[in-house]
């Protein structure tokens, strides 16, 4: 029997589903957990934000999990803190700590669907933007989709109760990652065009704005070089130079996703610009030096010298299409412009 003290060390997670549960699967949450954990104390011990390199080894000494039991079949495994520090008696150390926080921090996220509500909340706990936007990152890479999986995952974070992951929550906790980054901290899509392996460690995106310069550390540098003519999704912190231009600063692989596609949120009409009630894919080429970005379904098509040129041609192209079948009298349009009308009418927001 595991007593008080201990179980404020413990985290344990299950997993099941309908088909079996795979190796990579539990490999997953075992990172996204040490991911957490390691940023919650990073958060509790008064670091500032980092935007590169590594945690520093207290963190480690106090955060670090070891798998102390891990049952097959449906997996349930159990992990326990190496947390050396020492503590006066009933007081909790930084690990557990961190165990409680995150504890908290994952009932509050399901329990709230209220996006205003569950965002006070969570700063109430996390008081960084950054890091709880991190933490919920780490979140939701695990979370059950809902309706489009049988997987069920489940947590007990130390002396809290077993809390399973509520798939109808997480459009509400993406809800919250799709926001604007905040002031120092930026995201882009684009292609990873050029790198530097040497002590600047920088690589460049040719983004839908623009080229940007990118800062990783070495941590990373195996992720990076893997994605290099690749089109990505970077997140990072945005940061001056002396030369008074901005670098984004990429911290851990989680900053940088590969994407087979585009997502169109909005297009820009002369008028205003209109956001759009489903995302839509823009397909990406890239070959003999030219983009070329497509949606079959909407007959989009575009071919160009740069990925901003690409998409800012693939708005036009929709804004047309718009005017062309939406901003006309719909008895001047055949029965197969009505239908394509309406397409355009049910995607706007």
């Amino acid at each position: 029997m595991v007593n008080s003290t201990d179980a404020r060390r413990i985290v344990s997670f299950s997993i099941s589903d309908a088909n079996n549960v795979s190796a990579v699967q539990v490999a997953e949450i075992l990172q996204r957990l040490q991911n957490i954990l390691y940023t919650i104390g990073d958060h509790l011990e008064g670091n500032a934000p980092r935007t590169k390199g590594d945690f520093p080894q207290s963190i480690k000494e106090s955060c670090t999990l070891v798998i102390i039991g891990l049952d097959m079949g449906s997996v349930h495994a159990e992990m326990q803190i190496g947390d050396a520090q020492t503590s006066l008696p009933e007081m909790q150390r930084l690990g557990e700590r961190s165990i409680c926080v995150a504890g908290d921090f994952l009932n509050v996220s399901n329990a709230f669907s209220d996006k205003e509500e569950l965002d006070s909340k969570l700063h109430r706990l996390i008081d960084d933007p950054h890091r709880c936007n991190r933490i919920l990152r780490e979140f939701d890479h695990i979370w059950p989709d809902n309706g489009q999986s049988q997987r069920e995952v489940s947590f007990v974070f130390g002396e809290s109760s077993k809390n399973r992951l509520n798939p109808a929550q997480k459009a509400v906790v993406q809800s919250l990652l799709q926001k604007s980054p905040e002031e120092y901290e930026k995201e882009i899509f684009g292609r990873l065009t050029e790198l530097r392996v040497d002590k600047k460690r920088q690589f460049q995106v040719d983004s839908t704005v623009g080229p940007i310069r990118c800062q990783y550390t070495p941590e990373i540098e195996d992720v990076i070089v893997d994605s290099i003519g690749e089109f990505v999704k970077v997140r990072g912190m945005m940061t001056p130079t002396r030369s008074g231009t901005y670098i984004l600063g990429v911290d851990d692989e989680n900053s940088l996703e590969t994407l087979p596609q585009y997502l169109l949120k909005t297009f820009r009409s002369e008028s205003s610009e209109k956001h759009l009630k489903e995302d839509v894919p823009i397909d990406l080429i890239f070959e003999d030096d030219i983009y070329i970005a497509y949606n079959d379904d909407l007959g989009l098509l575009v071919a160009a010298p740069s990925m901003k040129a690409a998409i800012d041609g693939i708005n036009e192209e929709f804004v047309i299409l718009w005017s062309e079948y939406v901003e006309v009298a719909e008895h001047e349009l055949t029965d197969g412009a009505k239908n394509f009308r309406d397409k355009l009418i049910k995607l706007v927001a």
